[in-house]
């Protein structure tokens, strides 16, 4: 029975130390990336695929080899992952839980009202500062570009992003 679990926990982690590989890609390719949108994410993403790559290792090399010291890091950091991934998730259901858009008649799109939301996340949204960093990345990108050539109509029967809405 030793074997066999040994044996899951080893093809677990291998399968973990390959899903990490592309997290990995994700987050050198947004450093390549000349777009200031995705800065705030690339840092994140790699942190998480090189610690998951670095606990799937550890996971890997403690089930197939029989390191227990390294079975134990795997362990604890596996549970501080899990613990940090359900803080996260919790966080953003409780600041965005009463925020789900009002379907506006006649209009493609919802509306949304920025009371709706947690105090947390009003007082983020009205810091000019944070404003000033997202109008940068929309200015850089190519976002608006196709909405000065639109009609009033266009207005009411396209689609469009939550971006190009505001």
């Amino acid at each position: 029975m030793y074997r066999f679990s040994n044996t899951v926990i080893g093809f677990l982690n291998l399968f973990s130390l390959l899903a990490s590989i592309p997290i990995i890609a994700g987050g050198l390719w947004m450093a390549r990336s000349s777009t200031t949108c995705e800065t705030f994410l690339q840092t994140p993403l790699l942190v998480v695929g090189f610690v998951v790559l670095i606990v799937s290792l550890a996971g890997f090399i403690g089930a197939c080899f029989h390191v227990a010291w390294a079975l134990w890091v795997y362990l604890v950091v596996m549970l501080l992952i899990i613990a940090t991934l359900m803080g996260l998730t919790v966080f953003g259901f409780v600041v965005t839980s009463q925020g789900a858009g009002v379907e506006v008649p006649g209009r493609v799109y919802k509306e949304y009202h920025l009371e709706y939301y947690s105090p947390w996340l009003r007082n983020r949204v009205n810091d000019p500062n944070y404003w000033s960093k997202i109008r940068s990345c929309i200015l850089g990108s190519k976002t608006c570009a196709e909405l000065i050539a639109w009609t009033p109509l266009d207005y009411l029967e396209r689609d469009m992003s939550p971006i190009q809405v505001i």
